[in-house]
Formats: structure tokens, sequence, C-alpha cells
């Protein structure tokens, strides 16, 4: 018996979607027309057809196969599900080829091209999730309305997104050329204003593509003017190199963090003694340096405007001291007290005060750093501060500064004169700490 040819007259395509609910592959709808070499449509029957699926026209290995044994004929008419017997694990990310065999016969020529349908199948999902594994990949997506990624819309916000977002680290460039970082438009902007990163570990605001505030691992850099209407908590450094720093209400460091420009530390105040109240802050008074016998001092106030202060009440107070620890104060190589010294009774030129630093009681190392013999009183004249009890007063406001990074030392205050403190004394007031 001669072997039938069958030819395939045409083939089209329609597109089943799966049911991922209930784990079913996703499936190809094929149907087409056989016919005899003679143009006769074959036998109505129960046929065995082999499908392939190529990336190829002719020739290349079979990327997926399947047989199915029992496809019925009707007019030579016939209609087969691909996938219902080989899962159709086609990714349809390219131009496929279908390639048909009826029976132990040859493959028929030409291999069909898949056209747009089964391409869909890289979208399938369920209720409208897709797609069901891989990737979902364009050029450009526009979206009207409102975007939610890994939770339910709600609230007015046009993103809103259940985890962390990622953008591509550089310099905006002119005009958000570069497409890097988080820019803004509107408003007439360009696209080169935003958040940026231009190197690991640290993070940008720029403004027309250019730096302004730079933070790293070491701190904050600002180029340009810093404002700000109230108040500026600085929990580390502050560096700014060649800006203005405009701060109209409070500017608050973190204990033990500065303040530089130029690269250089200033100043900063870690302790202040006002004497406001009867509180004398932890002063004591004594007859010398090295002496741990406390005696007394009294609180007194000098004039309207120079607040209270403290001076030794007996004899045997010719010195007055405290012990302060900056432990808590951070780094620092050098300290500064500033102070107002006060000159009590009639003070002449045989008479001086002194004050100073020591970090060693006992007084032979004590480092006396500030000395003022400079006023003398007149008797020609009250002086510029008339205080109580009838005393005629003077004072110096002087600083006194140690190169130390010692957190412990010991600040003194004194006189030399010749009357004792019988015939003059003298107080201090408004005492400050300063490092650097």
């Amino acid at each position: 018996m001669k072997k039938m040819r069958f030819f395939l007259f045409f083939l089209f395509f329609g597109l089943l979607t799966a049911n991922l609910a209930q784990a079913q592959s996703a499936r190809l709808g094929v149907q087409g027309i056989l016919k005899k070499a003679n143009g006769n449509a074959v036998d109505d029957g129960t046929y065995s057809i082999t499908f392939k699926l190529y990336d190829m026209a002719t020739g290349g290995t079979a990327l997926w196969t399947e047989t199915q044994t029992n496809v019925e004929l009707a007019s030579g008419i016939y209609t087969a599900t691909l996938g219902s017997v080989t899962a159709l694990n086609i990714p349809f990310d390219k131009t496929y080829y279908l390639g048909i065999t009826v029976g132990t016969g040859a493959e028929m020529s030409p291999r069909i091209q898949l056209t747009t349908a089964p391409y869909a199948l890289s979208l399938i999902g369920n209720t409208n999730q897709f797609p069901s594994s891989g990737l979902v990949k364009a050029d450009s997506g526009n979206i009207a309305g409102r975007l939610a990624v890994g939770q339910a819309l709600s609230g007015p916000h046009s993103v809103q997104v259940n985890g962390g977002i990622l953008a591509r680290g550089g310099a905006p460039g002119t005009g958000g050329a570069n497409n890097n970082g988080y820019a803004f438009s509107g408003n007439s902007g360009d696209k080169d204003s935003g958040l940026f990163s231009n190197g690991d570990g640290q993070v940008s605001i720029h403004t027309n593509n250019t730096e302004r505030l730079l933070a790293n691992t070491t701190g904050v850099q600002v180029t340009g003017t810093l404002g700000a209407t109230g108040a500026l908590n600085i929990g580390g450094n502050l560096t700014a190199t060649g800006t203005t720093v405009t701060v109209d209400d409070n500017l608050n460091l973190t204990t033990g963090k500065s303040l530089q420009y130029n690269t250089l530390n200033d100043w900063r105040l870690v302790d202040r003694d006002d004497f406001t109240g009867p509180s004398q802050d932890g002063w004591s008074g004594t007859g010398a340096i090295n002496n741990s016998t406390v005696a007394t001092i009294e609180n007194f106030t000098v004039g309207t405007f120079n607040g209270p202060g403290i001076r030794p009440s007996t004899s045997n107070a010719n010195c007055l001291k405290k012990t302060f620890n900056l432990s808590g104060a951070g780094s620092y190589t050098y300290v500064k007290v500033k102070f107002k010294y006060y000159y009590i009774d009639s003070w002449d030129a045989d008479d001086t005060g002194i004050g100073g630093f020591c970090t060693d009681l006992s007084g032979t190392n004590a480092n006396i750093c500030w000395m003022n013999s400079a006023y003398v009183y007149s008797t020609s004249g009250l002086a510029n501060y008339t205080g109580d009890a009838g005393y005629s007063d003077g004072a110096s406001i002087g600083e006194m500064i140690a190169f130390t990074s010692s957190s412990s030392f010991t600040v003194f205050f004194g006189m030399r004169g010749d009357s004792g403190t019988g015939g003059e004394r003298y107080g201090i007031s408004n005492i400050e700490v300063w490092v650097r």
C-alpha cells in the first residue's frame, strides 16, 4: 500500500489561558486542514500528529516536542491544544516556528512561523498578576493612574512602595542627562536638582548640577550659604568650606563636637559658673593652693549690671579654687578660662591679682597663667563699679589659656598684697571654661 502524503493547507492559532490556581501549564490552541497530494481532504478518522517548536525556519534542534495520538480529523480539519501532553515551557521571547508531522511521515515543509497571539503566553497570569514566573520587561512604561508595589493602593500618593527603592548612583549631569539618582522636575526644573550619590558611603544634594550638601562617613560638608530660621542641632562636626553659616536661632552642638571652619576647630563653651542664687558652684576657699582645709567664702553683688560673684570672707581664705572634670567634653588640646576679677577696697601699686591652672594640687606644678597688677585704686574718685557695704570697686575682664588635654584640672584665683585680706579683698564672677 502506498504511503499517503499530506499537505498542510492552512494553520491558525488561538490563545488558551492557564489556570495557575490549578497548577495547569500554559496551552496553545491550533487548528488546520490536512489535504492529500491531489487536493482532497484526508479521510475522516483519528491520527497521530507530532508538533515541534524551533527557533529557526529550517534545520536546528526542536526546543519542544509533543505527540498527540488521538487527533480527530473531519473533512480534513483538525483541532489540537499544544501543551496538553508535554508542558509548554517555552518563554515566547523570540520568533518561533511550528513543525508538524503526521504519523511516521516526514515533517511538513515549510514550518509555520508563530504570529502575535502565542507571545501573550509570556504575560500569562492569575487575577491580572503576571508573569507566572520570570521578569516583565519593557523599553518604557506610562502609568496613567497610581502605582503600588508590594502593597494595596491607599492614600493619594502616585507611587507607593512596600520595600526599598534603588536608584543608580552618580552625578545628575546638566539637565539630568545622566539619568542618575532622584531628580525633580516641574516648576521649571530641568531634572538636575535632587538627591544623588557620587561615591560609596556618601550622598549629596545637588542644585542645577552643583553639589551643595554632602554627607559621608566622616560628617557633613556644605558648599554655599547655610541658613537656619530655627534651632540648628549638630550631632557631629559641621564643616563649612568657603561658606556663610547663618542661624537665626540656636546653634546646638552635641557634647564633645566642634564647629570647624577652614578645617580648624573653634573654641567651644563647656562649663559656666554664674553664681546665681546662694550657690557657689563648687568653688571653695583655702589659705593656699595646696591647702586642703576649706575656708569660708561668700556671695556678693556688684552694681546693677554685673551680677553675683564670690569672694573670700575671712582672712584665712586667701585663694578661691575649683577642680573641673571635663571627661564628657570630648577631645581638646587647649583650655581657656574667662572671668571677671574684682578689686575691692583700697588697692594700690603693691597689690596684684593672680590666677592660674594646676593639675597637681601640691602647688609645685601650678602654672600661673594670668597676672594683673595694672589696676591701681584711684583716690581721686570712685571706680567704675560700686558694690555693697560701701566698697569702692574696680574690675577686669580676663582670660587665661593652658595647653593641656587633661580632663581634670584646678583653676585658682588669689591676690598678693601688702595688707592681706584685712585691707584689700578680691572677688570673681562670670566664670566660663572653653576648650579647643
